[in-house]
């Protein structure tokens, strides 16, 4: 599927940030200066990544008692 940016934005929007950064990288490799930037301006996965990680600890931990 042929990405654009303004796709990119509606999954940015939908908080889809990996099919965003995909689109967006797609462009960028294309040549796309804008699509470059805005990359570096998408809010990075590895905060959500470790408050999910501490949530499941914490689940882990309930159902062992």
């Amino acid at each position: 599927m042929e990405g654009t940016a303004t796709l990119a934005e509606l999954y940015v929007k939908q908080g889809l940030m990996g099919r965003a950064r995909e689109i967006y990288r797609r462009l960028a490799e294309q040549g796309d200066p804008a699509a470059k930037q805005r990359l570096t301006e998408l809010p990075s996965s590895g905060a959500e990544i470790e408050f999910l990680r501490r949530l499941l600890e914490r689940v882990q931990a309930r159902r062992r008692g």
